[in-house]
């Protein structure tokens, strides 16, 4: 039987073998650190203006979400005791901060709401210039719709105390044309500023288009009252349908 010899070589699995030069070279990862960090050093000033500028733009969103948080806050405190004041009939104090909510926070919902409640403070002491101009700043931002019904309604007041009936008419008419509380009083002070003017027959058609309108509301007797004093009814009289007008000219031609 034939001898095998074993060889050293025949035990290891052959690769290639690396050269001097190939190990000195640093590998990939190195390589790239170290491209980054010649980057970094050739730019630190622009990296450090950055880094400043991101940290100084996050403290500045702090700051301006805390500042509004907290102003809003004193703005809500101010709102709900110039509130308290109106209702506890203090009228200079709810005037105040009636006032200096409308002035200082006109761009906030609460600022521009304290300019409906200043005419209501200014309409409690008999100010009715006073009322009527703060209710124009009012609307002339919108408002909220219920809001807004509402300021109308007592801007036809104060233009109808003012003796403006023209103004006041227009007032009530815009009122009149949204749903809300407010709804049937300004239909009825559509219609009597129509008198004021001088337009009997619009305002015994707007106070007969009422009643039918609102056949339960509460404002009926005020109403059949106001059409009374105008010698008018409650419902229009109804149209009498003449013969059609071929026969009426049938009979008169057989007339003659």
């Amino acid at each position: 039987m034939a001898t095998v010899r074993f060889h050293p070589s025949m035990a290891t699995t052959p690769h290639r073998k690396l050269s001097r030069k190939a190990l000195k070279q640093p590998d990939e990862f190195v390589t790239t650190l170290d491209r980054i960090g010649d980057l970094v050093a050739g730019n630190l000033t622009r990296v450090i203006i950055g880094l400043v500028a991101g940290v100084a733009a996050v403290a500045i969103g702090v700051f301006f979400s805390f500042y509004s948080q907290y102003h809003q806050r004193i703005t809500s405190e101010q709102f709900y005791g110039a509130i308290s004041a109106l209702s506890d009939k203090d009228y200079k104090t709810a005037e105040h901060g009636f006032s200096a909510l409308a002035a200082d926070d006109s761009s906030r919902a609460l600022g521009r709401l304290a300019r409906f409640y200043l005419a209501t403070t200014y309409l409690a002491q008999n100010k009715t210039s006073e009322a009527r101009d703060a209710l124009r700043n009012y609307l002339a931002d919108g408002g909220d719709r219920l809001f807004r019904q509402m300021a109308l309604t007592q801007l036809g007041v104060t233009d109808e105390d003012l003796g403006d009936y023209h103004n006041a008419h227009a007032a009530y008419v815009e009122a009149a044309q949204l749903n809300g509380p407010e709804k049937a009083r300004a239909q009825i002070g559509a219609a009597r500023t129509l008198a004021l003017i001088g337009d009997r027959q619009g305002a015994i058609a707007g106070y007969q288009q009422f009643l039918r309108e609102n056949p339960f509301a509460q404002q009926r007797a005020e109403v059949i009252e106001a059409l009374a004093q105008m010698s008018a009814p409650p419902e229009p009289p109804a149209q009498k349908t003449g013969p059609p007008a071929v026969s009426g000219a049938a009979n008169a031609i057989g007339g003659r």
